[in-house]
């Protein structure tokens, strides 16, 4: 892969600072049947800190890949679900319970999942990346970008 491959596609998350600015509101929307409903990837995971105790509530975008739901991320707070934490999901207004798990998996892995999310109709920003316009990554250019997966095995 040369290195003008590489630039076709990078990471590029909202700021952290933005992201303190709209979570609430969109905190909000995703928790009315309503207006939640009508969101289709955007969801919310609520779970418990593992060191602070905190509650937290963080707006995601949700994948449906195969039989999986996944997150894709580098946020910090992805930390909290190493090994497995109970996690109340709200999607498209509705709420379900289960468990999350930070996902060990390889570069090839994460390009190929989030490849299979873009097949679905992801749109980059979705998955926090930044893609030329006209440029069609490939799973490899994807997995070169190694973000962290995070699975959702919601209870039945």
């Amino acid at each position: 892969m040369t290195n003008s491959e590489t630039t076709n596609v990078r990471l590029s998350p909202p700021p952290p600072e933005l992201m303190r600015l709209i979570n609430p509101v969109v905190r909000r929307v995703l928790a009315t049947r309503w207006l939640g409903n009508r969101i289709r990837r955007q969801g919310m995971v609520e779970f418990t800190g593992r060191r602070t105790g905190r509650s937290l509530r963080i707006p995601v975008c949700l994948h449906r890949v195969g039989d999986e739901t996944l997150i894709f991320t580098e946020r910090p707070w992805r930390h909290n679900l190493a090994g497995g934490a109970p996690v109340t999901v709200t999607h498209r207004g509705h709420i379900r319970h289960g468990r999350a798990v930070l996902v060990d998996a390889t570069p090839s892995r994460v390009g190929a999942a989030m490849r299979a999310a873009m097949d679905d109709g992801a749109r980059p920003f979705e998955l926090g990346l930044k893609v030329t316009r006209g440029y069609d990554p490939t799973a490899d250019d994807l997995g070169v970008i190694a973000r962290s997966i995070i699975r959702i095995d919601f209870e039945e």
